[in-house]
């Protein structure tokens, strides 16, 4: 049978099933065929997209989103001691109400056997009903956690206090136990529909294993001449009888959302960029939690900068909002004293130039997938009138935008 005839049958039989039958036929048979996966929402959008490589995803030292391809792309926090890894879109499904839509852009003949082999599989799970419960598993795995979270706000106010830099974002992980009945693709499409305004994924490869999450931080949007990035920070809880324009903010909140800002400010005044537009900040909702933002955008045809998104990644990340000001020493201090190992967490992950679009999101509200449970990720924003407990309770409230979906009492 010759591979237009096999595409052929693969979309009328693809489209007889539900998008979760279908997803969670690709996500089996990536996993069995040792493939990496990705699978996305874009905020404010119905569309889901799903892509798998033919091959083991790219390992990069550095992002240049010009020259990168067609994929998805997940770093970690720290980039460049770790490398990126960048999953080609060799195969892509795209998820739009009742419609399917099918694409594969692999030529080479090597790689077109293994997206056959991709083909024959999900068919094989769809016919079967088999639902999915196996995802990339980290081959090796070492416990991450703090011994006191509280002791390490406490360390991190008198390093502020005594002039070591001017903010800290300190990370904490807690671990759950998975359901027997959990299925990350149901997960995912309660994700998508509980966050409108979050961006939701599930990146699984086996080098890597498997991160799940809901972002409400933009980190880099490209759109042909259009440039954006924002500034988002502070948190408290979302109340739904209160008006969000009646939201009241302390002073800690808001000179701690002012540094992000002044950090992207500052960013553009080291590559000369002055023609950019700012608006904000504004107190936006995203999932159970409230922030201040600011965002940024520049028209890059205007200002003859194309290659801007690719030069503003390397200068942003990682950002005031997960590491703190200065940089450098914000990071020299959680490396010392943090005592967990981050991975992925607060790193950048989303497509890359998907219909001439590129989305890049810092990787919060996340948790990393492990055999029966799961390790969540969060930090705290701490500044010289942090208080221990409060901004304990802050991560504990993040934790909630999956915990509250995965219906866990922890």
């Amino acid at each position: 049978m010759s591979s237009t005839q096999k595409d052929k049958i693969l979309t009328l039989n693809i489209n007889s099933f539900s998008k979760e039958e279908i997803m969670n036929a690709a996500l089996k048979a990536a996993v069995d065929l040792d493939l990496p996966i990705a699978v996305w929402r874009i905020p404010h959008q119905s569309e889901i997209h799903l892509v798998i490589s033919s091959k083991a995803p790219r390992q990069l030292e550095q992002i240049d989103i010009e020259d990168l391809g067609t994929g998805f792309v997940i770093a970690p926090f720290h980039l460049g001691q770790l490398p990126a890894h960048f999953i080609d879109a060799d195969f892509s499904l795209s998820f739009d109400f009742d419609e399917v839509v099918q694409m594969q852009k692999t030529q080479q003949e090597e790689n077109l056997e293994k997206i056959e082999q991709l083909k024959a599989r999900i068919e094989q799970f769809l016919d079967q009903s088999i639902k999915a419960k196996s995802y990339h598993v980290k081959p090796k795995d070492s416990s991450s956690s703090n011994d006191d979270y509280h002791q390490l706000i406490e360390k991190s106010v008198m390093a502020i206090k005594q002039g070591a830099f001017d903010k800290v974002v300190p990370a904490r992980t807690k671990e759950i136990e998975l359901e027997e009945d959990f299925h990350a693709i149901d997960l995912l499409l309660d994700l998508c529909d509980s966050y409108a305004n979050a961006f939701v994924s599930f990146v699984s490869l086996p080098q890597i294993g498997t991160w799940i999450g809901a972002t409400p931080e933009v980190l880099i949007e490209k759109k042909k001449d259009s440039f954006k990035t924002i500034a988002l920070a502070g948190t408290q809880r979302f109340d739904p009888i209160m008006p969000i324009s009646d939201t009241s903010w302390t002073q800690k909140e808001i000179e701690e959302q002012a540094m992000v800002s002044r950090y992207i400010i500052n960013c553009f005044k080291k590559i000369r960029l002055r023609e950019f537009e700012e608006a904000g900040p504004k107190t936006v909702k995203a999932g159970n939690l409230l922030h201040l933002k600011t965002s940024y955008s520049v028209n890059t045809k205007e200002t003859n900068f194309p290659e801007l998104a690719t030069v503003m990644l390397k200068l942003l990340h990682p950002t005031s909002a997960v590491a703190g000001m200065p940089k450098e020493e914000a990071m020299d201090f959680l490396k010392e004293h943090e005592g967990i190992d981050r991975e992925f967490f607060s790193g950048f992950l989303g497509p890359v130039n998907i219909d001439g679009h590129t989305n890049l999101f810092v990787n919060l509200r996340c948790m990393q997938l492990l055999e029966n449970r799961a390790r969540l990720y969060a930090g705290a924003g701490v500044t010289s009138d942090s208080q221990p407990e409060k901004e304990y309770q802050e991560t504990e409230l993040k934790f909630k935008t999956l915990l509250n979906i995965l219906n866990k009492k922890v």
